[in-house]
């Protein structure tokens, strides 16, 4: 059998070289074969001319060397083909070339791989990227340990910066060898982060493998495959996953060094813990997560595991294997750790915080003032406290050595400061320096505390700060904040009366607090005693009565009244004696304080939301109860506005009518009384001309002189009785703005209707009331058969005396008998016209008087509505997912019991923080 390699260096023609042993050129030794090989009978001359076309292809002789081996028929006949394709390839016809290698069919896996290679260089030389992925990728599933192609694929996937599939043969090669060279291979792309776009679970197998290998490498591999799922939840929350089922497989041996693998587990646990993840998706990992955490750092820094274990058990019971939580505890009791630095959980009280900001449930700021002040151990904090009665500012002032204000509202935190007095205002959104000293006393109306520094000496000399809380409801608020944070609790008791109803009420709040704090009583006013035994008396039995409330409690006498310095010296020495602590036992109580103000936030804004979804509940069953109200009264508004209408038309009608009567009834009197102005001396001939316009000046005389005074009155009595029945509703209108308001909890409903109606009401009588001149009518000029009649006998028979009598008697008997009915009514339809049409106007008037509370009772009615939606949708969205707002504060609260056993642990170490 011919040896692969021989073919596959294209050295076949060697074994005749070596066969004849000769010097000869190999053209001379392989022409000399040919000839003696025909004189056998049979010959076969096939593996001469296979190796004569190598010794011309090595010669460059491509074209001879084809012809010899496109006459191979043996089974060198693939061989020969991959040749004379390899001859195209180099004669530069790639296409020929590509033709030929594929075109050949074999079983033999050598010159299979040969081909492919062939096929992979071509392919790449003729920009078939996709031809040279399917050559290279049969080649490796072949057979990958063939010379060079894996390395061949590597390079080509790295030139292609095709790191996906770079990243897959790394890990196939790395499990598949076990060689270093992969394992750095793999180690490279994770550091450049061509990791990141497989599935954490895709590197389990590698990992194992590396593990297995090289420890050190495989500590490296999982620092960098971490550094690039941390980025993403999803895939660090598999990532973690991954690492937990690894390092079950996992033992540490001494010696090793896994400090890098435990930061990077300590940052997962951090980070867990602290960006807004849901307790459920994380306490599946938690506790494989700290249980692997603890394994690897106990042998040199296991503080942080350890707290972490007891921490998360603590409120996930039984969640981790009780020999690990008895492991840590064990840990925590038995190794030396340095003290806890209290900006640690400062620093915890701030994320907190601008959780609590993002999630719409803001913390004030005064919390973390009161917080932040706990970390200057150089001043020891005092609240002073006491009834109304109890005479404490006068003590307070009479310590400081002088007034500052009459601080009736608020508390004071009076400060030293060397040079000059300093106003600060702290309130829940921040705190603000106060120019002007004047504004101190308009500080004190407000919802805040003051920040007060000044130069006092008796802060300078004794290393504190002076808390003063006022004796009212805001006042116990702020007490209850500042009780639990100060370093001691001075209470001033009025000696008149120890331990009245308003000191047990306080006392009692802060019993309820439960927070351990170092209080004492100052008995004031001692100098309305008026006898030194009896002054014993009062101490002694305020003494019993405070130790009642508080067991360790002194009670130190006073009087505000007496002489400052001759008091000073005690007050120092009391305070000295009961309060102050040195800086060890200082720092060590100021760090219980600190866990238990963020403690008491994270409470708060638990109770917080519980409050917010009560109160939303609260109000969206109030706003639509006043939607029910709203709409029922716009119904009625609508009924008012149209009873209105009617009876204030009702009203000018029934006026224009009665007067619309009038007119008719007098326009014909007054025409027929017209009769008296005719004589028998009258000029018939003209007359009816000048009877005519008599009737029309006795008409206009009537309307301006008469009628239209009198219409006016009327019409002015009716104005104040439509502006009255306008008052009622506005009235009405206003006490239902009341009502509603009331309901809202602030002024929102404001129904004022448009009152410029009455003075444009007042302004058209008016007009009307000077426009009494109609036009003339025409009575006696028209062309009816009786006027006819008198007109022309007037002409014809008016200058003959004789006929004056008759013509006398004929217009007056016409004058008096004839029917006005249709000049009447002519007059009524001119004079009223006007106030027809105002008449008509009037619903539009009333209508315009009502329009901006029917504006403002539709807009209120929208706006509650769309507050009623908007709360139902919050509300729906609490209930939907509470987890989203309770889970970070259990998170919280975990973070806060890994720092308080850690404090536990560092108590009374004198190694430095880390």
């Amino acid at each position: 059998m011919i040896e692969e390699k021989l073919l596959m260096e294209k050295s076949f023609y060697e074994t005749f070289l070596i066969e004849n042993e000769s010097t000869l050129h190999p053209i001379e030794v392989l022409g000399a074969a040919f000839v003696e090989e025909q004189q056998n009978e049979p010959y076969d001359l096939s593996y001469i001319r296979y190796a004569q076309g190598e010794v011309y292809f090595h010669s460059k002789d491509f074209e001879a060397a084809i012809f010899k081996w496109e006459s191979i028929l043996n089974e060198l006949e693939p061989w020969a083909k991959k040749n004379i394709a390899d001859s195209y390839y180099a004669l530069g016809m790639l296409s020929s070339a590509e033709d030929v290698y594929t075109g050949i069919s074999t079983e033999d896996t050598v010159l299979t791989m040969e081909i492919s290679l062939q096929l992979f260089h071509l392919y790449i030389e003729r920009n078939k990227l996709k031809s040279a992925y399917r050559i290279i990728e049969k080649a490796l599933n072949i057979d990958p340990d063939y010379p060079l192609v894996a390395q061949l694929a590597k390079s080509f996937y790295e030139e292609q910066q095709d790191y996906k599939n770079a990243v897959g043969l790394g890990v196939k090669e790395s499990i598949r060898t076990g060689d270093q060279v992969w394992f750095r291979s793999l180690l490279e792309y994770a550091e450049m982060g061509y990791t990141s776009e497989f599935t954490p679970n895709y590197f389990y197998d590698v990992l194992i493998t590396v593990y297995e290998k090289d420890r050190q490498l495989f500590r490296e591999l999982v620092q960098s495959l971490w550094e690039s799922y941390r980025v993403v939840p999803a895939t660090h929350i598999e990532w973690m996953t991954t690492v937990n089922t690894i390092f079950e497989y996992v033992e540490t041996e001494p010696g090793e060094r896994w400090e890098d693998i435990s930061s990077q587990f300590q940052n997962a646990y951090l980070h867990f813990l602290e960006k807004g993840y849901l307790v459920k998706e994380i306490e599946g990992i938690m506790p494989d997560l700290l249980t692997n955490w603890l394994k690897i750092s106990k042998q040199e820094q296991p503080l942080f595991a350890s707290a972490a274990v007891m921490a998360w058990n603590d409120v996930f019971s039984y969640s981790i294997d009780p020999v690990i939580v008895e492991e840590a505890e064990n840990l925590l009791l038995q190794g030396e750790y340095p003290a806890f630095k209290m900006e640690e959980t400062i620093l915890l009280l701030n994320k907190i915080i601008d959780w609590s900001e993002k999630n719409e449930a803001p913390v004030s700021y005064k919390s973390r003032w009161i917080a932040e002040q706990l970390l200057d151990t150089s001043q020891q904090y005092l609240v002073v406290a006491g009834s109304e009665s109890s005479g404490k500012s006068s003590f307070v002032h009479s310590v400081l050595g002088e007034s500052v204000g009459e601080a009736e509202h608020s508390t004071v935190v009076y400060r030293y400061h060397r040079d000059q007095v300093e106003v600060t205002e702290v309130h829940d959104r921040g705190a603000e320096k106060v120019e002007s000293i004047a504004d101190f006393e308009e500080l004190m109306e407000r919802e805040a505390f003051v920040e007060y520094k000044l130069p006092s000496e008796f802060l300078q000399k004794n290393g504190s700060a002076l808390i003063d809380v006022q004796a009212n409801s805001q006042g116990l608020k702020d007490l209850t904040s500042f009780y639990p944070a100060a370093d001691g609790l001075l209470y001033v008791l009025n000696a008149d009366s120890p331990f009245n109803a308003e000191d047990r009420k306080t006392l009692r709040a802060l019993k309820e607090i439960g927070q351990p704090v170092n209080v004492h009583f100052l008995l004031n006013k001692m100098d309305k005693i008026d006898h030194a035994g009896r002054s014993e008396e009062i101490i002694d039995s305020v003494q019993v009565k405070a130790r009642e409330w508080f067991p360790d409690a002194e009670v130190l006498p006073y009087s505000s009244l007496e002489a400052v310095h001759l008091q000073q010296s005690g007050v120092e020495a009391f305070l000295k004696n009961h309060y102050f602590l040195n800086p060890g036992t200082l720092k060590s109580e100021r760090r219980v304080k600190l866990f238990y103000l963020v403690r008491k936030t994270l409470k708060d804004l638990f109770a917080q939301r519980k409050n917010q979804e009560h109160e939303l509940k609260d109000t969206i069953e109030k706003n639509k109860d006043i939607l029910v109200r709203l709409n029922g009264f716009h119904t009625y508004l609508e009924d008012m506005q149209n009873d209105k209408t009617k009876a204030i038309k009702d009203s000018f009608r029934k006026k224009k009518e009665e007067m619309k009567k009038e007119v008719q009834k007098k326009i014909p009197q007054i025409l027929s009384g017209c009769s008296e102005l005719i004589t028998e001396e009258s000029d018939f001939r003209q007359i009816h001309t000048e009877l005519n316009e008599a009737m029309n000046e006795r008409i206009q005389t009537y309307i301006q002189e008469d009628l239209m005074p009198r219409y006016v009155v009327l019409l002015e009595n009716w104005l104040q009785s439509s502006r009255q029945e306008l008052q009622d509703g506005q009235d009405y209108l206003n006490e239902m703005s009341g009502t509603f308001n009331e309901l809202f909890g602030k002024d929102r409903v404001v129904l004022e209707c448009d009152f410029q109606v009455i003075d444009d009401w007042r302004r058209d009588v008016g007009r009307m009331g000077s426009r009494a001149q109609i036009d003339k009518e025409n009575i006696l000029l028209r062309f009816k058969p009786g006027q006819f009649l008198l007109k022309s006998a007037g002409k014809l028979f008016g200058g003959i005396p004789q006929n004056k009598n008759l013509l006398y008697s004929q217009y007056k008997r016409y004058l008096e008998n004839e029917d006005y009915s249709e000049t009447a009514a002519s007059v009524v339809n001119k004079f009223f016209v006007q106030f027809d049409l105002f008449e008509k106007s009037l619903d539009q008037d009333v209508k315009s008087f009502f329009a901006e509370p029917f504006n403002q009772l539709d807009l209120t009615i929208k706006e509650t509505e769309a507050e009623v939606a908007a709360d139902e949708e919050t509300l729906k969205k609490m209930k939907e997912h509470p987890e989203r707002y309770f889970d970070p504060i259990t998170l919280f609260e975990v973070k806060l019991l890994h720092d308080e056993y850690r404090m536990q642990a560092g108590a009374g170490s004198t190694r430095p923080s880390y």
